[in-house]
């Protein structure tokens, strides 16, 4: 059966479910990846090796971003075998603390793939390498990146400053906290050299 999907439901703790509707003229809805194929002779692939995670809220954004549009990639599955495939778009959630804070395990999106085999994919960056011939030289073994478990944030202390510009109204003026550095020119990098300070 032909069917063109047209919508997509995440459901936190479930499996994402995909709209479709029928070549015959029925709407079916929140149907799992694996029920479907862009071949015929796909093979039968079980859910959990096509999508990894269960989705992380309720809320969730579809993306395609330019500069991965019509990349080629290559997707590690769950017995280390890699399968070749072509992005499509990116699901990434939002709206929940498992989505939002890094924990143990990093951010999860989801890039869906339309794999070689003829089924998709639903695969977080961890398991992907990505291909561009006008900009990636491939890795042949997997370099050993750590994963980003920290939540970044620039809001350190409150600004009390009455000031438009935040200039001390009424108050003793002190050096800045922060020191700017020259690429290349960090004091803790390179013995001797010293750092340019806002004063």
């Amino acid at each position: 059966m032909n069917v063109c999907v047209f919508g997509v439901a995440s459901i936190k703790g479930h499996a994402l479910g995909f709209h479709v509707l029928t070549d015959n003229g029925a709407v079916i809805w929140r149907l799992p990846l694996h029920a479907f194929a862009h071949k015929v002779s796909a093979p039968t692939v079980p859910l959990d090796w096509l999508q990894f995670w269960d989705c992380f809220s309720y809320d969730v954004t579809c993306t395609v971003f330019d500069r991965l549009q019509e990349s080629r990639v290559r997707v590690q599955m769950k017995d280390g075998s890699w399968e070749g495939g072509q992005y499509m778009f990116t699901l990434d959630w939002y709206g929940h603390e498992d989505a939002e804070e890094a924990g143990e395990g990093g951010h999860k999106c989801a890039h869906m793939i339309a794999l070689d085999n003829g089924v998709f994919a639903a695969q977080p960056n961890n398991r992907i390498q990505w291909f561009c011939p006008a900009f990636v030289t491939p890795f042949s073994e997997k370099p050993d990146y750590l994963t980003n478990t920290r939540v970044w944030k620039v809001e350190r202390e409150t600004e009390t400053s009455r000031g438009f510009f935040y200039d001390p109204v009424g108050e003793v003026s002190r050096p800045a906290q922060v020191a700017l550095y020259a690429k290349g020119m960090r004091s803790d990098d390179e013995p001797g050299s010293k750092p340019c300070g806002i004063k």
